[in-house]
């Protein structure tokens, strides 16, 4: 028999780390005057697929989350993914697995190629910049 407690103990774990991150945000936040510019920004003038993150997981654990897709659309997507993720693991943890998640590796090659499209277009259009 297949010993799940430490299953059980992560999956009930990973919804207080979430909430203690929502209510530390401001805390989190001191620390965001101390990361570097943007490299790749600041030689080229175009936005690198990581520029706007830091700014859209704040706006997001602000709860935020339109502002959160203006800065960059990645991190909320990611969420998105992580969340379902955890509702796969969850329900496996306490014996009802149903999958959620696509399966089908063409729906991640069609979602990645579609968000290196965005990454690329919103260096000309002005509404899309971070």
């Amino acid at each position: 028999m297949k010993n799940k407690y430490g299953l059980k103990f992560i999956t009930l774990l990973i919804p207080i780390i979430i909430i203690i991150l929502f209510i530390e945000h401001k805390y989190i936040q001191s620390f965001l005057p101390l990361l570097p510019t943007c490299i790749f920004f600041n030689t080229f003038d175009l936005y690198c697929p990581a520029c706007g993150n830091t700014r859209s997981v704040t706006a997001l654990l602000q709860g935020d989350i339109l502002t959160s897709l203006r800065y960059n659309i990645i991190p909320l997507l990611l969420s998105l993914l992580l969340f379902l993720g955890y509702i796969e693991l969850a329900t496996y943890s306490f014996g009802k697995y149903k999958r959620i998640l696509p399966r089908k590796l063409s729906f991640y090659l069609i979602g990645i190629a579609l968000i290196v499209l965005y990454l690329i277009i919103r260096n000309f259009i002005p509404y899309l910049t971070p």
